[in-house]
């Protein structure tokens, strides 16, 4: 039996292809993914002119925070930001660099290390919060309502539960 090709099957890079107009899933898919990336690259721009750190920066400033006593398990805070181990690795390491996280480890085990918000991480955190809430406000009020969103979220989480268990 012959395999399709990724053209017939309906596939293009972000997962959405020439059968998206007829598949509801592929249509919610791709524009899931084009929404993402316009936020993504709006939060970039304004982070940019505002002359703040790039929007990792902040993604992992603000998981941080968001953990008890300010600190994180390293493979918790890769998994929270969807991000490899090896890549969180980079960033923090840039982090504790400017100043921003240091790395602490467990007493009982050693194996275990932890990304810690630094004053100067919460300060930079603050300072940035608010831009980021104001584009995300602005780019959401176009046409959803606080209830929308809400509603936005819980179906988005479902389906990231359900891609999660059976990845």
């Amino acid at each position: 039996m012959a395999r399709k090709s990724t053209a017939e099957a309906g596939t293009r890079r972000n997962g959405a292809g020439a059968e998206a107009a007829t598949n509801p899933h592929g249509e919610a898919w791709g524009t899931l993914t084009r929404t993402h990336a316009a936020i993504v690259q709006r939060l970039q721009e304004a982070l940019a002119a505002g002359d703040f750190p790039p929007l990792p920066w902040y993604e992992v400033l603000a998981t941080v925070a968001e953990a008890p006593e300010e600190r994180r398990k390293m493979g918790d805070l890769a998994e929270a930001l969807v991000i490899t181990r090896g890549g969180l690795t980079k960033l923090v390491d840039r982090l504790v660099k400017a100043g921003l996280l240091e790395r602490t480890f467990c007493e009982t085990d050693r194996r275990v290390s932890y990304a810690t918000l630094l004053p100067a991480g919460r300060d930079l955190l603050d300072e940035m919060r608010p831009l980021v809430i104001a584009e995300l406000e602005t780019a959401f009020s176009a046409g959803l309502s606080v209830r929308q969103a809400e509603d936005l979220r819980e179906t988005l989480e479902r389906v990231r539960s359900s891609a999660c268990e059976t990845g």
